[in-house]
């Protein structure tokens, strides 16, 4: 009886699930994390403070801060809400810093410290990635699509463990790769699968625009016929967003 039921329920989540073009969707706007990019910095509380993956205490653990230690921190978003060390009030805020372009994110909850105000025109969509692959050729192609949408200037893609979006590959039928977004709760989840064995053309500049162009369905972006990355036949002459798809970020994010 179990296996019957959740055999239905697989069912009905494939089915909620529409293919498109080659690249999933769901009919349900995404609500997206923001992040605040702006330096300041702060004390942690006189207690072993912990240091996370993500801004969630499901994300892993890291490192811990020593007592009243002063940090250095390059940004904030908002994650789980955690009652405040001092006034035990609930704070969703997440302050980040950098290391090695890695994130490393800590719970305003126990730091003594606020960043100034932000303007929230520059404020970057923020998304956290996982790369699963263990071909190197697509392991670098996936690191440089990256880097090509962060590029843009409207979103921010970082690599970490265990994210809701994953960059992989499989050994199916079908398109050459697909990519996907949908929303469970509040939570954006997806990723882009690249089908290893009906990739021809292996060469890199191929394999970048292709892990750029499925991320870029990650992003919300339909197929043009235009200039785009995110049009079939530009994959073999370009490798990165052209400005008709940063037209289209800045209309999907509203920035």
């Amino acid at each position: 009886m179990l296996e019957k039921i959740l055999g239905k329920l697989l069912l009905f989540i494939i089915t909620f699930v529409t293919l498109v073009n080659g690249y999933f969707i769901t009919p349900t706007n995404a609500q997206d994390q923001s992040e605040y990019r702006v330096d300041f910095s702060g004390v942690s509380a006189p207690i072993p403070v912990n240091i996370r993956t993500g801004p969630t205490t499901s994300a892993a653990i890291i490192d811990r801060l020593q007592p009243n230690t002063r940090v250095q921190f390059s940004g904030w978003t908002r994650g789980t809400s955690l009652n405040d060390y001092w006034t035990s009030s609930p704070d969703n805020r997440w302050f980040f810093y950098e290391k090695n372009g890695v994130k490393y994110y800590i719970a305003s909850a126990f730091i003594n410290g606020n960043p100034p105000a932000t303007d929230q025109n520059n404020v970057l969509v923020s998304y956290q990635v996982t790369i699963t692959t263990n071909i190197p050729a697509l392991k670098q192609a996936y690191e440089n699509a990256i880097q090509n949408w962060n590029n843009t200037g409207i979103v921010s893609l970082t690599p970490t463990q265990n994210a809701p979006i994953t960059l992989g590959e499989g050994y199916a039928r079908g398109y050459d790769g697909f990519g996907w977004w949908q929303l469970n709760g509040s939570r954006v989840t997806g990723g882009t699968v690249i089908q290893w064995n009906r990739v021809s053309n292996r060469n890199a500049a191929y394999l970048e625009a292709l892990a750029t162009h499925e991320i870029g369905h990650v992003l919300r972006l339909n197929h043009r016929s235009d200039y785009s990355i995110m049009n079939n036949s530009w994959l073999t002459r370009i490798t990165a967003p052209t400005q008709n798809d940063i037209n289209e970020l800045r209309n999907i994010f509203s920035r």
